[in-house]
Formats: structure tokens, C-alpha cells, sequence
């Protein structure tokens, strides 16, 4: 489905830390320091700096999902945006490559209904496979956020993350820096995402790359009302202002702002530690 138009979690390194007191992160998953294990990926990239992709499924897919950055909503991001080909709408583009609809309910990196597997392989509305996305946007950082249509699969976690690290290996042996995004919530079913979101956190530590623990930033602004940042299907994330401003207040119920606000930190971030070497 496509939306229209308009414990573990605070273990380790906090980003607040790292990035101070006016950090966006209210959580982190990073246990290790995933910058040195990036800059030796990053060397090896060969291709356009600041092609930054976003690989999903509809939620990916949905235009809320990076109005933020399309419409240049966020001014301390502006320059990043620039740096990431946002507006360009071409190859270069991720932010555009997510968004724009292709034949076959999906974009040219994100696909409606499509699980971990799906995406690996190729075919889900002719997407296609990871392998041949990886040759022709050779990605300098890839967001990736798969496991929706897994968890309402029944997938086991073992299946769905031997998968997610396949596409992981896939994609760091390019020289991309990979971001994994936990999953955000699914109605009814909490107990499934936070079991999938307990092997992304695993992951992440295990390939020392950087992540965007989704699930966490809404449970440290929502608590137990995650149902807020949801629609009334209970997959889908509420988009109530999703192109911003990015006040507090916004954030804490638009579950589309929040997503982008904090892929666009995110890619901040690791441009300005991995990238830039600061």
C-alpha cells in the first residue's frame, strides 16, 4: 500500500555523546564505535560520494516516507541534502529513486509488499534483484529497512536475518557504509517486531555498522502509545505533517517525519565521522 499525498536499546555508545547535547538521537544501539570499520569500507568505494539509497518496502516506498528531505524542510540538513543529489532526480538521487512510482507498485528501490528474501532475489513487481541495484547506483550509503512483510509472513527471525546479512555483506563488500534501521511497530503484533528488532541490534553490533533504531526513537517519545505513529491499518506510518516542520510535537506523532528526520541525521552523521573524518 502506498500512502498518499498529504534493556539493549541504551546499551553502549550514546549517541548523546557523541554528537552532544542537542543530539536528535533519544536512543541508541551502537555498542561499539562503528566508524573505524566503515572508514576501511569506505576506501574501497569506488563511485560518486553521496549517492545515499533507501532500500524497503512500501513504507520506503511512500512518498511521506522522505518529503522532509524533498522539500529541503530541514535547514541544518541543506547542505548534506546537497551533498546527497536530493532534488537531482536521477540516478544519483536516493531520496528520488524511493519515492518516484515505477510500473508495478514500487519505486526503483523500494517495493510494496516485498520481504527480505523477495528483496534479494529480485521479481517482487519487477524489482529488481539487490545485486543488479548495488551495479547500477553503486550507493556510497545505503539506509536499509526490510522486515515489515517478514513479520506479517511468520517468518522465523533465523530465515529473516540470515537474509538482512546477506544483503549487508552484499553492500559493504561494494564500499558502501550501510545504516540498518530497526523496524517500526505492527499492530498485534509488538512481540514479533521487538523479537526482529533484538536480531537487527545483534546484527548491527556483530558487522559494527551504524543504525537508525527506529522502534526506539518512537518508544522514547511515544512509551507504550506507539499506535500513534501508525495508520489505520496498523502497518503504515502516520504522515501528519511528514514534510515538516520538524518541531518536537510533530515528531512525537508523525511517523513519517520522524523516519526521515532521523535518516537525514544519520546520513549527517556518518558523512561527517566516516567520510569526512571528523
Amino acid at each position: 500500500m502506498r500512502a498518499k499525498p498529504v534493556s539493549l536499546l541504551l546499551a553502549g555508545l550514546l549517541l548523546g555523546a557523541a554528537w552532544g547535547a542537542d543530539s536528535p538521537f533519544k536512543a541508541s544501539v551502537e555498542k561499539e564505535d562503528y566508524v573505524a570499520a566503515m572508514k576501511a569500507v569506505a576506501a574501497k568505494f569506488k563511485g560518486t560520494p553521496g549517492v545515499y539509497l533507501h532500500l524497503g518496502d512500501s513504507i520506503t516506498y511512500a512518498n511521506q516516507n522522505t518529503a522532509l528531505a524533498r522539500s529541503g524542510g530541514l535547514p541544518e540538513a541543506r547542505e548534506f541534502l546537497k551533498w546527497s543529489h536530493c532534488g537531482e532526480k536521477n540516478d544519483k538521487d536516493g531520496w528520488w529513486l524511493a519515492s518516484v512510482d515505477v510500473p508495478g507498485n514500487r519505486s526503483h528501490t523500494a517495493a510494496s509488499g516485498v520481504r527480505a528474501d523477495e528483496y534479494l532475489k529480485g521479481g517482487k513487481g519487477g524489482l529488481p534483484p539487490l545485486a543488479d541495484l548495488i551495479q547500477k547506483y553503486n550507493p556510497h550509503m545505503a539506509l536499509y529497512m526490510l522486515g515489515t512483510n517478514d513479520v506479517n509472513a511468520g517468518r522465523p527471525v533465523a530465515q529473516y536475518i540470515a537474509d538482512v546479512e546477506k544483503a549487508v555483506d552484499a553492500l559493504l563488500a561494494n564500499g558502501t557504509v550501510v545504516v540498518l534501521s530497526t523496524l517500526p511497530p505492527c499492530r498485534g503484533k509488538i512481540q514479533q517486531v521487538e523479537a526482529f528488532n533484538a536480531a537487527l541490534r545483534e546484527l548491527a553490533v556483530k558487522k559494527k555498522i551504524p543504525v537508525v533504531d527506529l522502534y526506539g526513537e518512537m518508544k522514547a517519545r511515544a512509551g507504550e502509545n506507539l499506535d500513534v505513529y501508525l495508520q489505520k491499518d496498523g502497518v503504515h506510518l502516520s504522515f501528519e505533517a511528514a514534510g515538516g516542520p520538524a518541531t518536537e510535537e510533530n515528531l512525537k506523532k508523525s511517523g513519517y517525519l520522524l523516519r526521515c528526520y532521523l535518516a537525514l541525521h544519520k546520513g549527517m552523521e556518518v558523512r561527517a565521522k566516516v567520510f569526512d573524518g571528523k
